[in-house]
């Protein structure tokens, strides 16, 4: 059946691994024993003449400019060589505009056959103004990418008279009650069919500019646990993404959890239980009654919160301000002096 896979990495002239990096990659496509047919337009359609345009114009470009965008198609296995030459052209031209120059390389003899796709290099610069034509610097470029890809190849299998049609869409906005599977690759499943494991290891990557260290390492048998592609496609729950959702979940209160808790992690011991306004009430006039709670230190607080030792109130001095004056009503006679 026809599947849907695009995969649209950039080159650039300061984020490359190595110089050059873009000729390589022409030299990789080009291979004879993986080469079916080689198409482009606007610059030298043979390994030597586009290896060495694309290095030459990542030696005129400026220093952190992109020197081309690569895109791996994958081609549906239901049209004829010669239709999937057709669909990759038309789909090349529209992106580039009928101005910025590409070259593709088709896969689909030998190993490849069964898994014919095609590996396409775009320079996204018109060669007389120097401008963007496509805009892969953009954000958003991939998808455009992707969505313009599912537009040729349908209209492709329809003028063929296919029923298939691919979708970039997820299986769940499809209506598909599936759940989605990690890509195993032809390499992978063909090392499955021949009884051979794969050797999980770490591996260094390289990081972008602006990190905070020049690359990072990946522990895989950490994150693999040992298992190969397909055992992991076959040991999956069906409720694989709910469980990955719980887990998050469970994860996201624990962390409230030891944010707000004590140390010790019991909240009554940080807080004693409330009393009723009833027994409140009763402590009250319980206090009031002669040889009761009304002792130096004793307050509503006190009642409220038992475990929180009383203060002793200290005795009031003789001297200062702190002695009280009888009251003494004011008399109307000391109004009508006033008057006076």
């Amino acid at each position: 059946m026809a599947i849907y896979s695009l995969n649209h990495k950039p080159i650039g002239k300061s984020t490359q691994d190595r110089p050059y990096t873009t000729g390589a990659h022409v030299n990789y496509i080009t291979r004879s024993r993986a080469l079916g047919h080689l198409d482009g337009a606007r610059l030298p359609v043979d390994r030597d003449g586009a290896r060495g345009y694309f290095n030459g114009a990542e030696d005129s470009g400026r220093k952190n400019g992109r020197v081309a965008d690569k895109l791996m198609l994958a081609l549906p296995k239901e049209l004829t060589p010669e239709q999937r030459h057709e669909l990759v052209k038309g789909y090349a031209e529209e992106v580039t505009g009928g101005r910025a120059p590409w070259l593709a390389a088709h896969h689909d003899k030998g190993k490849d056959a069964a898994n014919p796709h095609c590996h396409l290099l775009i320079r996204d610069r018109d060669p007389e103004t120097g401008k963007r034509v496509f805009g892969t610097t953009d954000r958003g470029s991939t998808q455009r990418l992707r969505d313009l890809w599912q537009g040729h190849a349908n209209r492709a299998l329809e003028r063929a008279g296919r029923p298939e049609r691919i979708d970039a869409r997820t299986l769940q906005a499809q209506g598909i009650e599936r759940e989605p599977q990690v890509h195993e690759g032809p390499r992978s499943r063909a090392a499955q069919e021949r009884g051979r494991r794969p050797l999980s290891r770490p591996r260094n990557f390289r990081n972008g500019p602006g990190a905070r260290s020049p690359q990072r390492r990946v522990d895989y048998p950490s994150l693999d646990r040992g298992r190969t592609r397909h055992e992991f496609n076959q040991e999956r729950p069906r409720d694989y993404w709910q469980a990955l959702d719980d887990a998050r979940q469970r994860d996201e209160l624990d962390g409230l959890r030891r944010v707000h808790l004590p140390p010790d992690g019991r909240r009554e011991a940080a807080r004693p239980e409330p009393r009723a306004f009833r027994d409140v009430m009763q402590r009250q006039r319980e206090a009031r009654q002669p040889g009761g709670e009304g002792s130096p230190g004793f307050s509503v607080k006190s009642i409220l919160r038992p475990d929180v030792p009383p203060v002793a109130k200290s005795p009031p001095s003789r001297d200062g301000p702190q002695q009280r004056q009888p009251f003494r009503p004011r008399s109307g006679r000391d109004d009508d002096e006033r008057e006076r």
